[in-house]
């Protein structure tokens, strides 16, 4: 089967019943999908786009992708990247990180089929997202932030990376977490790696 993987052609030979979001991981190394929860697909950290829809990379088969387009943040066009990581940065709407990536993919496709949604219809669009990080208040603050900017052409300031005592700083090292390349365990690779697993010192 063939398919678009962020706008270039691919070949899978492989199981067709293989989850999209194992191939993204494991066979080409993009680790903006994040694995919350699969097979469960409840949590909503691998969504990503097939066909100019969100979906979550976890319930879809290797067979569903044959002839389409698949999308994820590493294809999504640089200013679009940019725009998203410093509205979220701005309106503090990155805690971990963990789940944003996934986030930023279904306000992506929300935002390209509907530039200017209302608050009601980002929250909808959003119930797929099992995290309430910041009771998802400051999340809609920062959708609503980078749609306006992504409708009207502007652009952001940079995060302000030194602040004040009293004045207000962005998060620490979060842009990349916003846009899913900061690495979290389960997306260290080592070269030559078969396995990997966490151990514990026996003795605190």
């Amino acid at each position: 089967m063939e398919f678009v993987l962020n706008g270039k052609r691919k070949t899978y030979t492989g199981n067709p019943d293989r989850l999209l979001l194992h191939y993204l991981r494991e066979e080409e190394g993009i680790i903006s999908p994040k694995n919350g929860c699969s097979p469960q697909a409840s949590c909503g950290c691998c969504v990503v786009e097939l066909n100019r829809r969100a979906v979550l990379a976890c319930a879809i088969t290797m067979s569903k992708v044959a002839g389409g387009e698949v999308t994820t943040m590493e294809g999504v066009p640089q200013r679009t990247q940019d725009v998203f990581a410093k509205a979220f940065l701005a309106k503090g709407g990155v805690q971990c990180g963990f789940c944003i990536p996934g986030i930023v993919m279904q306000s992506k496709v929300l935002l390209d089929k509907n530039p200017q949604p209302t608050r009601e219809e980002i929250s909808k669009a959003l119930t797929p997202h099992l995290c309430r990080c910041t009771g998802y208040k400051k999340i809609l603050d920062s959708i609503e932030y980078a749609a306006e900017t992504l409708r009207e052409g502007g652009e952001l300031p940079a995060p302000n990376g030194r602040a004040n005592i009293g004045e207000r700083r962005t998060k620490y090292d979060s842009y990349d977490a916003v846009l899913g390349r900061r690495p979290y365990v389960d997306d260290l690779r080592i070269e030559g790696m078969v396995y990997g697993a966490l151990k514990f010192s026996d003795h605190p």
